[in-house]
């Protein structure tokens, strides 16, 4: 296998769209790694039929060395050797520690138990969508219909984000949860403000990241109002059309946490998405 690295998005994109990428091996979040200090490198395996393996990998000194991190990757992309694309990828690396966090279980030595996550498939009807729905958030969403409120796309600048960041850090400041640092946020805005969808409804937001054929829920508040009224039942549901309607066909909600935050896991099973593990990670 021959390694090389992409210097062009489109050529990266239309990779990461033969697998539906998530947002950590989108060109995107590489740039927005990089205004927060950190180094990006874009590397892909050919074999004589052609790309075989997407590896985005962000780096940066910690504990002395240099880390390098392979987050949600390497994506294979046609029957391989998979223990050759990790050699391959370990030998690229400067030295230091190697990690990856893939789909799929590759690396030697497991560091973390495996992540649960959820995600919605929006390659569906819209009927087929609404009917996935669990009762309770399918009623809850009615009640938000019934109420007449009115969902607006905002513009998703960093003056209009920042009550939605602060929000965000102060949720995680408590040490509630770990979540999107609201830094990367707004590196995204910076480097593709044209892929972030901001939408309101009462006093309750939603922000998702569009990336290819692939979106992501980054991060979401709500007021009293919102949570009499069921606002982020609406705003969801809002945004599960809207997002179609563009092309994607996964909306990755984020990981599910059924201890910490229950209700919060609740919700995003019961809007008729589907829970999977990914592979714990691991050293290269």
């Amino acid at each position: 296998m021959d390694l090389r690295e992409i210097i062009e998005p489109f050529e990266w994109e239309a990779l990461a769209d033969r697998v539906a990428a998530p947002l950590p091996q989108r060109w995107l979040y590489g740039d927005a790694a990089k205004r927060v200090g950190r180094e990006a490198r874009r590397l892909c395996l050919f074999d004589g039929a052609g790309p075989v393996a997407l590896a985005q990998v962000v780096s940066r000194p910690m504990f002395g060395c240099r880390t390098s991190l392979i987050l949600r990757g390497p994506l294979i992309l046609a029957e391989c050797d998979r223990k050759a694309v990790v050699a391959q990828l370990r030998r690229a690396l400067p030295r230091g520690l190697k990690l990856m966090s893939p789909e799929d279980r590759l690396g030697k030595l497991r560091l973390s138990a495996p992540p649960e996550m959820v995600e919605l498939d929006l390659s569906r009807t819209q009927e087929d969508l609404r009917a996935g729905m669990g009762a309770k958030w399918r009623n809850a969403l009615k009640k938000a219909e019934r109420a007449q409120m009115k969902t607006a796309r905002l513009q998703p600048s960093p003056r209009g984000l920042m009550p939605l960041l602060q929000a965000e850090k102060t949720r995680q400041d408590a040490g509630h949860y770990r979540g999107v640092p609201p830094e990367l946020t707004l590196a995204i805005q910076e480097v593709a403000p044209q892929s972030l969808r901001l939408f309101q409804a009462a006093d309750a937001q939603m922000l998702f990241v569009v990336h290819g054929n692939t979106a992501t829920y980054q991060i979401g508040h709500t007021g009293p109002e919102g949570r009499r009224w069921n606002a982020h039942n609406l705003i969801l549901w809002q945004a599960m059309r809207e997002l179609k309607a563009e092309g994607v066909i996964r909306l990755d909600l984020g990981t599910l946490d059924r201890d910490k935050a229950p209700g919060l896991a609740r919700f995003k099973l019961r809007s008729g998405a589907k829970p999977r593990y990914l592979a714990p990670a691991a050293l290269m």
